[in-house]
């Protein structure tokens, strides 16, 4: 027996056509596959990630499950310095040399992390921005650096044990 679609006029039901095989009632449940869900309020609960055919994306290359969270780096921080401090990887540092000052290199370097310095004042030569090495090498010397240079700007890459900090 087919099932007959009906519209509520007002004042009584009428029928509309005949109900599709496999068709959505109101008395029951119904598997969908392969449907799709259209409208404004429509809400599907209690559905766990492993359910899902795609329970996951690719960001940057590496999997997140579908409710995880995962942190994406935009690029460099930029950091106005106007104390002594201890640098982090991968960042850029305006210096007001406006007095001497200390920048610390990282502790515990990775190949390739890279730190950039501005003097933002553009009075190095006068009031210097010393590198302190924090037990790596900087060009290959257990020495500090000095950036002496009004409006200098020095980028820093670690290259390993043997030259530690390269910059020019």
């Amino acid at each position: 027996m087919a099932k007959l679609i009906r519209v509520w006029d007002g004042t009584t039901w009428q029928s509309v056509g005949t109900a599709l095989p496999n068709a959505l009632t109101t008395d029951g449940t119904q598997t969908l596959t392969n449907k799709t869900i259209s409208g404004a309020s429509n809400t599907l609960t209690n559905i766990p990630n492993n359910a899902l055919t795609n329970s996951s994306i690719t960001v940057n290359g590496s999997a997140v499950s579908l409710g995880g969270s995962v942190t994406i780096v935009t690029g460099p921080v930029s950091s106005a310095v106007s104390s002594n401090i201890t640098m982090a990887a991968n960042n850029n540092y305006f210096v007001n040399t406006s007095a001497a000052r200390t920048l610390t290199l990282p502790a515990s370097p990775s190949l390739g992390d890279t730190i950039a310095i501005y003097d933002a004042s553009g009075t190095a030569a006068t009031n210097n921005i010393t590198i302190a090495r924090n037990g790596s090498n900087i060009n290959g010397v257990a020495d500090n650096a000095i950036i002496d240079v009004d409006q200098s700007s020095s980028v820093f890459v670690y290259t390993g044990s043997t030259l530690g900090w390269r910059f020019d």
